[in-house]
């Protein structure tokens, strides 16, 4: 029986190999070919492509982070400016 069982994963394995590769080759098929891209990109203006940011993320959160600093600072500054310290 155990043996019956150990064919039976066998072959359960193989017909699973084989849909995996039929699945692999139809999404390849539909992908473009790479050496078609790279000569698709031969007429592209240097306009068009990528440009490295100017500041760097750390100083874009560095900025952002002075921000939200100051604005908590306004917003601190105005409550306490609206308390009535007449007594």
């Amino acid at each position: 029986m155990s043996q019956l069982l150990a064919l039976f994963v066998k072959v359960v394995r193989k017909i699973s190999k084989r849909l995996v590769d039929i699945q692999k080759a139809a999404i390849s098929a539909e992908l473009p070919d790479p050496s078609a891209v790279a000569e698709s990109r031969v007429g592209i203006s240097s306009e068009d492509t990528w440009k490295p940011v100017e500041t760097s993320l750390n100083d874009e959160l560095n900025e952002a982070g002075d921000e939200a600093t100051r604005a908590l600072r306004e917003k601190q500054r105005a409550m306490i400016d609206s308390l009535d310290l007449k007594q």
